[in-house]
């Protein structure tokens, strides 16, 4: 148990302005994808992205005309 402990032991007062600028970073985005999360999942939304759910497979798009540049 002990050596556990020093594995995860963190030397607060030797971390650089780099380390806090990471660990700052990391949970920042940590947070926003948590809270990403429970706004796509939450069941009010649903509705908001069920017209989302065939985009890929719209045929709208395949019956377009190829314009300059682009391959079909």
């Amino acid at each position: 148990m002990n050596s556990l402990n020093e594995f995860f032991n963190t030397d607060w007062e030797a971390m650089t302005r780099a380390d806090w600028t990471g660990l700052v970073i990391v949970l920042v985005l940590s947070a926003l994808m948590v809270g990403l999360y429970v706004w796509v999942f939450k069941p009010g939304n649903r509705d908001k992205f069920e017209q989302y759910r065939d985009f890929v497979n719209d045929d709208k798009d395949m019956d377009r005309e190829v314009g300059h540049g682009q391959t079909r």
